[in-house]
């Protein structure tokens, strides 16, 4: 086989490899998200469902934002989602200060 066809074949075999890397879904990193920021509170709900923000390369952990609501006080907690769907805090936001 002439190695200037070989060569495309092993580029396209090392990028299928970087994608068959477990990645927890957008459904279940929200979700995790989600069991995250209503652990922080004793009585919370959420009021908005939680959002994927954004995507880091090339760990591939997500950014997630959850809502929550505490009586009448409603936050915004961010979390980092690994590939494993374990979420990590980040930081909470008070809205409507």
């Amino acid at each position: 086989m002439n190695r200037f066809v070989q060569y495309p074949l092993v580029l396209s075999a090392l990028m299928m490899s970087s994608w068959a890397v477990a990645d927890c879904r957008d459904w279940d990193a929200k979700a995790a998200g989600d069991d995250l920021a209503l652990s922080y509170f004793r009585q919370a709900e959420i009021f908005h469902p939680a959002r994927v923000l954004k995507l880091h390369h090339p760990s591939r952990h997500k950014e997630v934002a959850s809502y929550v609501a505490v009586g009448d006080k409603r936050y915004s907690i961010f979390s980092l989602v690994d590939e494993n769907c374990r979420a990590r805090f980040i930081k909470r936001t008070r809205q409507g200060d």
